[in-house]
């Protein structure tokens, strides 16, 4: 066959092989043929020089990526997570092609072959012969005649990129974790009435895709926190211990890589129950945790704090343990931090409410210069709260029929038509404000309230504007914008 094709890689296990048959579904799909993997090991020269070839791997597995970074064909980001990748003549036969994607590690293998499926394959190569949009070479794939030129190294700004949702609203686990791995996202937080009993199943399938699973529940909020908590010495004692129970029966025999939690701060005001919110919560919070982490030390918490409540207290926050990472929600009014505030004003208005940036500063330090915090950014898809009913225990999560999320997706892709005109309209804000975020701090989590959206089965645009703005913050939101859009698995909600 004419201008063949082949892959040569460093192993077919873990990441990489994700990355593998993401790579060979999208190139044989323009290639019109089935593609021959090589192991690195195994290839002989001439089968090298026969042929052009698709590099896959690291410097430590793939010695022919070796040579092309000790060559200067490729540069080494050394940092995690990242990639690089060359399309040029081949260093085996010049008169051959080569595509060489490097990772540093192998999430940066996944995440290179990522983009070089998003960003070359879906953008780049039906450039390749741009005349008159008639012609029919513009239809033609490059890898039936010849590939395009194309360098990009890259590693993200904000290395934990995540999702946080309720879990009842996830229908297809399997497809939504897929779909997260299409943007480069790498965390879930799964908030939850009850632990589902199928959670095992969840995490080992997410963490097959490189996705750390958080799971989250209540540490005494709920849909009125005003009648939900006790912030009495007595009423946290006996909080701390049904926190704690609850942990044990749940989650401690469970698989996962951490917990969120929320507590008594989404209110509008600073006083429940006749004291400050600011300090009863680190009351709480502190005496739960630390009992938690005495007797399992390596536990992950995130504290889920609504600004709102607290904002003037900082004071009293900056004495929640350093060991519990503080995620910020509603640090202002600018987008996107709130939820539904596009659909309340005017586009002019929403993108003319200034970020605080002084607030954002003060908290990305607030514990001190190695501060670990997060961030939740709103502005999708969330919870028809007219609706909501509490879950049962002992659901089974995830695993929704076809029909059922067929069924639902139109009615979602309405809410999404109008996040999406605000995220094209305010796509730089929403970078202005990861940048000055990551600025600041140097342990950043950045999580993307998206829930109830059908992510399953369409990956939506904002969705695609937020992760990317996460991924790299340098790139103006013109640019983001420009680059998402042209993206093969983002759906514009067009109805």
């Amino acid at each position: 066959m004419e201008n063949k094709w082949i892959v040569v890689y460093g192993k077919y296990e873990g990441l990489e092989k994700k990355a593998l048959n993401l790579i060979n579904a999208t190139v044989s799909d323009l290639y019109k043929n089935y593609l021959p993997f090589y192991r690195a090991n195994d290839i002989d020269r001439k089968t090298l020089y026969d042929n052009n070839l698709i590099i896959v791997g690291t410097i430590t597995d793939n010695k022919y990526l070796k040579e092309y970074a000790d060559n200067g064909n490729l540069k080494i980001i050394p940092e995690e997570q990242a990639f690089s990748i060359s399309v040029d003549e081949s260093r085996f036969n010049k008169d051959k092609q080569s595509i060489a994607i490097l990772g540093y590690d192998e999430k940066g293998v996944l995440y290179g072959a990522v983009d070089f499926i998003n960003k070359y394959c879906g953008d780049l190569i039906y450039k390749a012969g741009i005349g008159d949009l008639q012609d029919r070479i513009y239809f033609e794939s490059p890898f039936k005649n010849k590939a395009p030129k194309w360098s990009y190294s890259s590693a993200p700004s904000v290395k934990e990129r995540a999702i946080w949702t309720w879990g009842h609203v996830i229908y297809d686990y399997r497809s939504f974790f897929d779909n997260m791995v299409l943007l480069k996202l790498n965390e879930i937080v799964i908030w939850n009435d009850y632990a589902p009993i199928n959670a095992d199943d969840i995490v080992d399938y997410a963490h097959s895709l490189g996705i750390k699973v958080i799971w989250g529940f209540a540490w005494g909020w709920d849909t009125d926190c005003k009648t939900s908590m006790r912030m009495t010495e007595k009423g946290i004692e006996e909080l701390k211990e049904n926190i704690i129970n609850r942990f044990e029966i749940e989650y401690a025999h469970r698989k996962g890589d951490g917990i969120y939690f929320q507590s008594c701060t989404e209110l509008g005001d600073e006083y429940i129950d006749g004291r400050l919110i600011a300090a009863a919560v680190v009351d709480l919070v502190n005496k739960t945790g630390r009992k938690l982490l005495e007797k399992y030390p390596d536990l992950k918490l995130q504290f889920g704090l609504h600004a709102t409540s607290v904002k003037n207290k900082l004071e009293y926050i900056a004495q929640v343990d350093e060991r519990i990472t503080i995620v910020w929600e509603n640090c202002g009014e600018a987008f996107p931090f709130i939820n539904n505030i596009a659909d309340q004003k005017t586009e002019k208005q929403v993108s003319d409410i200034p970020i605080d940036a002084d607030f954002l500063k003060k908290i990305c330090t607030l514990r001190g210069e190695n501060e670990k915090i997060g961030f939740v950014l709103k502005g999708m898809s969330g919870l028809d709260w007219t609706t909501f009913s509490h879950q049962p225990e002992n659901i089974v999560l995830g695993e929704k029929s076809d029909s059922f999320i067929d069924n639902r997706l139109s009615e979602r892709r309405k809410i999404w038509k109008l996040r999406q005109a605000n995220w094209i309209y305010n796509c730089e804000k929403a970078r202005e404000t990861v940048k000055l975020i990551t600025e600041n701090a140097k342990d950043v989590n950045v999580q993307g309230l998206i829930e109830d959206g059908m992510f399953e089965k369409e990956i939506p645009l904002p969705a695609a504007i937020y992760a990317e703005t996460l991924w790299d913050s340098e790139k103006s939101g013109k640019d983001i914008l420009n680059e998402v859009i042209k993206f093969p698995c983002v759906k514009a909600a067009n109805i």
